[in-house]
C-alpha cells in the first residue's frame, strides 16, 4: 500500500529501500533506478535525516550514498517510521479509533485543513475500495466488509507498533490474553496460553484490539445472525467487569462470537479428525485435502526429509483459506522478503513447490498472499527443509590470487569454505602475469584477491585484506547473493525436476 503515501513519501521510501539493499550507491545509479533527478534525491536525503534518525545517509564524492545504521536497525524500522510519519495513515487510524469529536478537531490534530482531509480521503478511497472498504466522512467511519476492515487495520497496527506492548497497557494486555485464550480454545482445542508462540499471541492481541474498536466505533460493519458459541469466561464476573473497564465494550457471548468468526471464520476446521469426517461428504474439501497431502508427501520423498509436524502443518495450510481475508501486509511484505532471503541465501528455490501451492489456492482471490504465507509456514514449522536446501546449495567457483605464498592461499581457501559453508569453491592460482590471470580466470565465476590493481571487466573481482575480517566474509556473501539473485530463476532444485 505504498500508493497510500504521498508521492514524496513514496519516493523517499523507495530511495531508502534501494539503499537498504545496497552498500554504496552512486547518485547516478539511484537517479536512474528511481527515475528521479539527482537534485530531488539530494533534497530528499536532507528530509530523511529527520525521518530515519538515529540512522543516517552518508555521502561520498567517490562512492555516492549509503544508509549508515547501528546493529539494532532493520528494514522493519524503516517501514514503521514511514507509517508513523504518514498523514494518510494517521488519518485512517484516527477515523477507525474515532478519537476526535468533529472533522475540525481531526484536522487540527493532524495539522492540516478540512479541505486537505477531503482531498486525501478522495484519493485514498480509490485504493481502499480495492481492499473492501472506504472512509465515510459523513459517518466518520470505515465502512465496508468487516473482515476486510479488520484484516487491514490489524496489519496496520502490527507494522506500526511491532509488539502489542507498545500499544496497550499491562492491564489491557492481561485481560486481552484471557479473552484470546478463550478464542483459541474454540479453534485449537486443548491449547494453553503458555504453549502459544510469541508470534501468534502478538498477532491475536492486535487482531482482538482491532475488532474491539470495530464494534465500538464502526457500527455499520457489524456481523449479524451468527450462531453464538459458549465461552467459560462469561461466568467470570471479575473478568467481564475488567474487560469493560479497560475497553468500554461489554464482554458478551455475541461479541466473543464475533471475535472468533472475524479471526478464524465459521469454516475454520479445528482438527485433522474433523477434516477427515468432512471430506467424506464434501468433494471440494476432499480435493483440497488430497492436494495438500500429496504436496507434503512429495516434499518428504523428493527432499528426503521426514516431517515431524505433518498434521500441524497440514491443518495450517488447509485453514489458510479461512484466515486470510485480504493483503497480509501494509508496507512491509515480510513473507515475500522471507522467500527472497531463502533464494539469496541458498542460491535456488524449488519452483515446483510454488506451482503446487498455487494449484491448491487457485480459486482464492488472495492466492498470491496465501502462497507466500504457505511458504513461511512450511519453512518455519518444518525447519529440516532449510537443512536440505543447505545440502544442495549451488557453489560459486572462485579463483584466488593473493600477494602471498601458495600455502597461505590454500589455508585461505579452506577458511572461506568453512565460514561460508561451501558456497565458494576456491582454487589458488599460480600465474606469473596479469595476462595469464585473465586467461585462467575465464574458467571461474569470480576472482578473490588482495591486489586492487587487478581489473578484468568480464568477471567480478572481490578485493579483501590479506587477513580476512568479518566484513570480508560479509562481502563474499553479498557477492554470492547478488550472483544467484540474478540467476535463481534459471535454477531448479534438482530433486524437483521430473
Amino acid at each position: 500500500m505504498k500508493e497510500i503515501l504521498s508521492s514524496r513519501s513514496k519516493r523517499q521510501l523507495e530511495l531508502v529501500e534501494l539503499l537498504a539493499d545496497n552498500d554504496w550507491l552512486s547518485f547516478t545509479r539511484a537517479s536512474e533506478s528511481l527515475n528521479v533527478p539527482v537534485k530531488t534525491l539530494k533534497s530528499d536525503i536532507v528530509e530523511l535525516e529527520t525521518v530515519l534518525s538515529p540512522a543516517t545517509i552518508e555521502s561520498s564524492k567517490i562512492y555516492g550514498i549509503r544508509l549508515a545504521t547501528n546493529f539494532g536497525f532493520c528494514k522493519t524500522i524503516i517501514y514503521q517510521k514511514f507509517i508513523k510519519n504518514s498523514v494518510e495513515f494517521q488519518l485512517i487510524e484516527k477515523i477507525f479509533l474515532h478519537n476526535f469529536s468533529t472533522i475540525v478537531d481531526l484536522a487540527n490534530d493532524l495539522y492540516i485543513s478540512v479541505s486537505t482531509i477531503k482531498r486525501i480521503v478522495l484519493r485514498v478511497n480509490q485504493l481502499l475500495q480495492i481492499e473492501g472498504f472506504t472512509i465515510n466522512l459523513k459517518k466518520m467511519q470505515l465502512v465496508g466488509d468487516p473482515h476486510s476492515i479488520c484484516n487491514f487495520m490489524q496489519h496496520y497496527f502490527h507494522e506500526k507498533y511491532g509488539v502489542a506492548e507498545s500499544l496497550l497497557i499491562p492491564a489491557q494486555l492481561a485481560i486481552l490474553d484471557q479473552v484470546d485464550l478463550q478464542i483459541i480454545s474454540k479453534a485449537i482445542p486443548d491449547e494453553s496460553l503458555r504453549n502459544l508462540d510469541f508470534s501468534l499471541l502478538n498477532r491475536l492481541r492486535f487482531y482482538t484490539y482491532t475488532i474491539i474498536n470495530l464494534l465500538k466505533h464502526n457500527s455499520d460493519n457489524q456481523l449479524h445472525d451468527l450462531s453464538e458459541k459458549e465461552f467459560d469466561i462469561l461466568n467470570d464476573s471479575y473478568a467481564c467487569a475488567e474487560f469493560y473497564s479497560q475497553f468500554q465494550l461489554p464482554l458478551s457471548a455475541s461479541n466473543l462470537s464475533i471475535f472468533f468468526y472475524l479471526i478464524f471464520s465459521d469454516q475454520y476446521i479445528d482438527s485433522i479428525e474433523t477434516l477427515r469426517e468432512l471430506v467424506k461428504s464434501d468433494r471440494n474439501a476432499l480435493l483440497k485435502y488430497q492436494k495438500i497431502e500429496h504436496l507434503l508427501q512429495e516434499i518428504e520423498k523428493k527432499m528426503d526429509c521426514h516431517c515431524d509436524n505433518f498434521d500441524d502443518i497440514f491443518m495450517r495450510l488447509y485453514n489458510l483459506d479461512y484466515q486470510i481475508h485480504g493483503r497480509t501486509y501494509i508496507l512491509h511484505d515480510k513473507n515475500k522478503e522471507f522467500l527472497t532471503s531463502i533464494k539469496n541465501l541458498y542460491g535456488h528455490f524449488p519452483m515446483e513447490l510454488i506451482h503446487s501451492l498455487q494449484a491448491i489456492f487457485y480459486a482464492n482471490p488472495y492466492k498470491e498472499y496465501m502462497v507466500y504465507e504457505a511458504i513461511s509456514i512450511l519453512f518455519t514449522h518444518w525447519p529440516n527443509l532449510l537443512d536440505r536446501l543447505e545440502y544442495s546449495t549451488p557453489t560459486l567457483k572462485a579463483c584466488l590470487l593473493f600477494n602471498s605464498g601458495l600455502d597461505y592461499m590454500n589455508m585461505l581457501s579452506e577458511r572461506i569454505n568453512y565460514y561460508l559453508r561451501g558456497r565458494f569453491s576456491c582454487t589458488p592460482l599460480q600465474v606469473r602475469s596479469l595476462d595469464e590471470l585473465e586467461k585462467e580466470a575465464s574458467a571461474y565465476d569470480c576472482i578473490i584477491t588482495n591486489i586492487p590493481e587487478i581489473y578484468i571487466d568480464t568477471i567480478p573481482i572481490i578485493v579483501m585484506p590479506l587477513i580476512p575480517d568479518a566484513k570480508s566474509f560479509d562481502k563474499l556473501m553479498l557477492v554470492y547473493e547478488d550472483y544467484f539473485e540474478k540467476n535463481w530463476f534459471f535454477l531448479f532444485y534438482l530433486n524437483f525436476i521430473t
